[in-house]
């Protein structure tokens, strides 16, 4: 997990001055060359633990052999959906434009492409060798690095193999967990970052272990946003109480720990700072007073306020609703933007796991670590998908009360818990596979593919016309709606989804067409969407229409002819 983190801050920062397909390529062959001199040198090491590993039981390795399957298949899916749709909104924009241009910058009309982009980076290199699919299949290496990990929690608490192997399971049978794994999804990622943070962190002895801590802590912030939110929590849990809340040592192994993380997050930070004006973009609302950043207005800075407001407000505030967050995120992880619960075992067995597990100090700092992400996570912004690596948390403290809870039942009780491990994973099963079918489906059905390619793809026609027009050198987007995700050409489009302003001197599409022939455009798509009605004038002089369907005209600039 360490070296997919670092790979991506590497390729993040050589990007800022090339992003050729050569420049990766060596990047690549130069980490591949490294991990294999590692790995021949611990060779004998490697074979002998391999020799070690224990046969895992039957039904949690079919569970997770099955979802790493459907995974595989579904990820060969091509990439659809409109812009409400996270993937082609901007985690694939981003890398598709930084390919074409050859260069890693912010995309002016999409700010999310500005966020914390290790994950993002890795995307990139994998469509410069593997195309536009490929990141969505290599979700199976980044589940399989986070089930890893969580057994690896799991083994670090006290259980087996057999109970890491059921964390496992149970883990990745979580659909508001699995929501974040895939198509173009970045939160598993994070969360594995945080997840690797605590195993390192929480045996840290020497100033050493406390660098690692703070490198995973670093990558977390350097994937997501939240990994800054999440810090303090990490450096409270790792640090106390070893000597006393206030032992010198133990304040020299936070810095030591803090200044790793902001070393490693730094580069995305300071980027921001430079070319945007804040180095979190859009700015939090309290910074906004002294930082004046580009390309957004004080009312679209507002709108996007409000809109994060709404968004992350779940079921409200409140003690009451804090104490009732464990149901709700069992039984309506929808409210929290979730893509279906999280299984019945945390719920029935995790309170169970924390009193069984009070004795191993490990143990408890990883509750405590879930705890405290739970509350931050609650007071802030109330998005399902940043919470996986609670949800992680809570199968490794399932699976330990499940198993105290059997040493202490008589043979009905046993049963009984083994009906709601069993109601956990076929619901998990159920939720997972029937969101993958149309992509499995596309996969095996060249008709299938082209049916919903059409029917989820908006204006296809358009982009699949500018695409392969040889002529097309430039295209002028003026409706903020349009994924741009889909054009294969170079773009400009003004006016972005969260109010973007690219062009602050043409405020209005009126103003940008009046500017056709500077900005060097050769063609324009313009749309009727659900947000606005055509942009080009009838009879519009300068541009001729060269392509029409329902919604969608394609227009040329006339000196093009």
């Amino acid at each position: 997990m360490g070296g997919f983190g670092l790979l991506g801050l590497t390729l993040f920062i050589i990007g800022q001055w090339s992003f050729a397909r050569v420049t990766i390529g060596a990047v690549l062959a130069t980490a591949s060359a490294t991990s294999l001199i590692h790995l021949w040198r611990v060779r004998d090491t490697l074979l002998n633990s391999l020799r070690l590993i224990p046969t895992p039981p039957v039904v949690p390795a079919l569970v997770v052999a099955f979802v790493l399957t459907i995974t595989a298949i579904g990820g060969l899916a091509e990439p659809v959906g409109d812009w409400g749709t996270d993937g082609v909104a901007y985690h694939l924009v981003g890398p598709k434009v930084w390919l074409r241009e050859g260069v890693v910058r912010p995309v002016p009309d999409n700010a999310p492409t500005s966020y914390p982009s290790t994950a993002e980076m890795v995307f990139a290199a994998l469509m410069a060798f593997g195309g536009q699919r490929a990141p969505g299949f290599s979700a199976v290496l980044t589940i399989s690095l986070f089930l890893m990990l969580a057994g690896s929690l799991a083994l670090r608490c006290g259980l087996d193999s057999s109970g890491a192997w059921w964390v496992a399971a149970i883990a990745v049978i979580m659909p508001a967990l699995y929501g974040g794994a895939h198509s173009g999804f970045v939160d598993v990622t994070y969360a594995s970052f945080i997840l690797a943070a605590a195993r390192v962190g929480f045996d840290a002895e020497e100033r050493i272990h406390f660098t690692a801590f703070g490198i995973f802590c670093g990558l977390a912030a350097a994937t997501k946003y939240p990994g800054l939110v999440a810090l303090p929590a990490l450096l409270f849990c790792a640090v106390w109480p070893r000597k006393g809340f206030l032992h010198k040592e133990g304040f020299k192994r936070a810095g030591i720990a803090a200044i790793s993380a902001c070393v490693v997050a730094s580069p995305m930070y300071l980027r921001n700072w430079i070319l945007l004006g804040s180095p979190i973009y859009p700015p939090p609302a309290t910074a906004t007073h002294f930082l004046h950043v580009k390309y957004f207005s004080a009312n679209a800075l507002r709108g996007f306020y409000a809109w994060s407001i709404h968004r992350g407000q779940g079921h409200g505030r409140g003690l009451v609703k804090l104490f009732l967050l464990p149901f709700n995120l069992t039984y309506h992880t929808a409210d929290f933007h979730g893509a279906g619960g999280i299984g019945l075992a945390p719920l029935a067995f995790g309170p169970m796991g924390v009193i069984a597990s009070r004795h191993n100090y490990f143990s408890r700092r990883l509750a405590l670590l879930g705890a405290l992400l739970l509350v931050l996570w609650f007071v802030s912004l109330q998005e399902s998908r940043y919470l996986i690596h609670v949800y992680a948390i809570s199968a490794v403290l399932a699976v330990i009360g499940w198993r105290y809870s059997v040493s202490l039942l008589v043979k009905r009780g046993r049963l009984l818990s083994a009906i709601v491990v069993g109601l956990s994973i076929l619901y998990g099963l159920y939720m997972i596979g029937s969101s993958r079918l149309a992509d499995i489906h596309s996969v095996f059905s060249s008709s299938y593919a082209r049916k919903r390619r059409q029917m989820e793809i908006p204006f296809v026609e358009s982009f699949d016309f500018l695409n392969r027009d040889p002529s097309v050198s430039r295209v002028l987007i003026l409706d903020p709606s349009v994924p741009a995700y889909y054009s294969d050409k170079e773009y400009l489009k003004p006016f972005g989804q969260w109010g973007e302003q690219v062009l602050p001197t043409a405020p209005t599409p009126e103003d940008v067409l009046a500017r056709l022939g500077e900005l060097k455009i050769s063609h324009i798509l313009d749309v009727r969407s659900s947000i606005s009605e055509f942009r080009v004038p009838a009879n519009f002089p300068g541009v001729v229409l060269v392509f029409e369907r329902p919604d969608q005209k394609v227009y040329r600039m006339s000196g093009l002819e």
